[in-house]
């Protein structure tokens, strides 16, 4: 991909983020959008979860025909919103023996040929760049939140932690962007994810990349920035880390009504099927890296996750 585009790509998103609607984003003390998206809702709402380098998977759903026309199009009417539960980067167990090899580049500072880490970047960028894009085009119906993968920089504090599963994939991606594309784009993109919101508040749902680890008020979400603990929880939560009930006090906070037909749908832990769905606190987990599927909720439409979160066929080479 050309560095031309990428830095495009972060200079145009970065200005769309900054000037993001204070309806959609109410804004913190310091005039900044701030941590939680305010959905319109009356506009159907598609729920996309972890990317992980997979552009592919995104180009499906944009081209996936709701019955309405492609998901595409009615983005562009303004028909419908699509929210991804973050983590852009990184192939994970889908490119273990990659990222083993990668290793041994990383190890000659990629002073050498490196295919492999050339090719998990390659996925990594295009994945990204189309996020990025995406929302200079549809910035009122198209968004991105920040997940633990959105650590660019490989940092240890204000609310991140470094990436290590199978290698060190934090640091070998921060090095290689380092090396082929420079500080001014690392830098960029370290603002952009910075920059991304945690939260979306639905009608009747809300969404996040994790679940959260305790209850946040209205306030702290707004003031996400400076808050690292808010940064963490929603990004980092895993099922034994989370108070129990704090799901249900934030149904109450953030949408009143009856609790128990409020959904928290969420990423980040994988899942062997669709979808695990815990009835008593709430909470829909739909992160399969291995499965391409997106959940719908359409207004006034009670929620029933066998019939709302749609497997996509594999894009094939149309894409």
């Amino acid at each position: 991909m050309e560095h031309r585009r990428i830095q495009a790509a972060l200079s145009e998103v970065q200005a769309v983020l900054d000037a993001e609607d204070r309806w959609l984003r109410p804004r913190d003390s310091k005039n900044r959008p701030g941590g939680i998206l305010l959905l319109k809702e009356d506009v159907p709402c598609l729920v996309v979860p972890d990317l992980h380098g997979r552009a592919d998977f995104l180009k499906a759903v944009l081209a996936w025909n709701t019955g309405e026309g492609s998901v595409q199009a009615r983005l562009a009417e303004g028909k419908l919103q699509l929210v991804c539960l973050g983590d852009g980067m990184h192939s994970e167990l889908r490119g273990r023996g990659r990222w083993l090899e990668a290793f041994k580049e990383f190890e000659t500072q990629f002073t050498e040929a490196s295919p492999h880490m050339d090719q998990e970047m390659g996925e990594n960028l295009d994945t990204m760049v189309l996020v990025m894009e995406l929302k200079g085009r549809f910035p009122g119906f198209f968004h991105f939140l920040k997940g633990n993968h959105e650590n660019v920089t490989d940092e240890t504090g204000r609310g991140n932690h470094p990436f290590a599963k199978f290698v060190l994939e934090g640091a070998m991606s921060k090095a290689w962007i380092l090396q082929n594309l420079g500080q001014t784009v690392l830098d960029q993109w370290d603002r952009f994810e910075r920059s991304l919101p945690l939260l979306a508040r639905g009608r009747h749902f809300v969404v996040s990349h994790a679940r959260p680890k305790t209850a946040y008020s209205f306030e702290r979400l707004i003031g996400y920035r400076e808050d690292p603990e808010v940064i963490e929880g929603l990004t980092w939560t895993r099922d034994p880390q989370a108070e129990p009930g704090a799901i249900g006090q934030m149904f109450a906070s953030l949408l009143g009504g009856d609790p128990h037909e409020s959904i928290w749908i969420a990423g980040h832990t994988p899942v062997a099927r669709l979808f695990r769905q815990d009835l008593k606190e709430g909470l829909l987990l739909i992160h399969n890296p291995s499965r391409r599927a997106v959940c719908r909720l359409d207004k006034g439409v009670k929620f029933d996750p066998e019939e709302h979160i749609i497997e996509l066929p594999d894009p094939g080479a149309s894409i």
